[in-house]
């Protein structure tokens, strides 16, 4: 298998490519198809957004609720797994009615050594229960980034030494957020270029997200850019 990509040598002339919920564009996002559509189309930077079930179960989720993407309704902080496994998705052409979003322990079994995983903690205090995970799945560091809206929910992750990644679309906790030992900055494409300015100049390394045009992209990797959050990224890279 050819190596993984690299952390270390991500640049604005060897971007990270990230598979946003699994690339979103190409299956049911945040499904194990959508992960294995990304892998299959030569992808291996896969994003999942992380939250926890009533019985602490982490589950691969973007929303609060189950609604806009399943057939189901209510929160996800109510389902227990056995409740979350019989979930099935909306329908998505091309896929059967049988796709279920998954554990996240299931998404690290099976892409394990074949991708890098880039986790967000959604849910508020999710972040130590995320690097649990990680850590019993024996991801190395060097393959997994995690990242969160939330500083105090990447703590754990710096302590255990994996890279950590605040979002925002603000310069407002640059200061904090390199003193916590955060070293990327995750900046919404619509933030200003001065916002883009700030973090870099503050030392930290930046990816954008969610890019999903070629213009787009070029306009911030002249903001240099290390990286793209992407729903299609074989179409925005070429």
């Amino acid at each position: 298998m050819d190596a993984l990509p690299s952390f270390d040598t991500a640049s604005p002339h060897a971007p990270l490519w990230i598979a946003h919920r699994g690339a979103a564009a190409l299956a049911p996002e945040n499904t194990l198809e959508a992960y294995r559509a990304a892998w299959a189309s030569g992808l291996r930077v896969l994003e999942q957004d992380v939250r926890v079930l009533a019985d602490g179960t982490l589950v691969v989720m973007h929303d609060a609720t189950v609604d806009r993407t399943t057939l189901g309704n209510g929160s996800v902080a109510q389902f227990d797994v056995a409740t979350f496994r019989r979930l099935r998705v909306r329908p998505f052409a091309g896929f059967p009615s049988t796709v279920s979003p998954p554990v996240f322990d299931d998404v690290l079994a099976e892409f394990r050594g074949r991708a890098v995983f880039v986790p967000e903690a959604k849910s508020p205090g999710s972040g130590a229960g995320l690097v649990d995970a990680l850590l019993g799945a024996s991801i190395p560091s060097t393959q997994a980034l995690v990242q969160s809206f939330a500083l105090d929910d990447l703590l754990p992750a710096v302590a255990a030494g994996y890279p950590a990644m605040f979002l925002t679309a603000r310069s407002e906790g640059i200061e904090a957020a390199r003193a916590a030992g955060v070293q990327w900055a995750g900046l919404d494409r619509r933030a200003a270029p001065s916002v883009f300015d700030e973090w870099r100049e503050a030392g930290f390394r930046i990816i954008a997200y969610t890019v999903n045009d070629r213009a787009e992209r070029d306009r911030l990797l002249a903001l240099d850019v290390c990286g793209f959050f992407s729903d299609d990224p074989r179409a925005t890279m070429a």
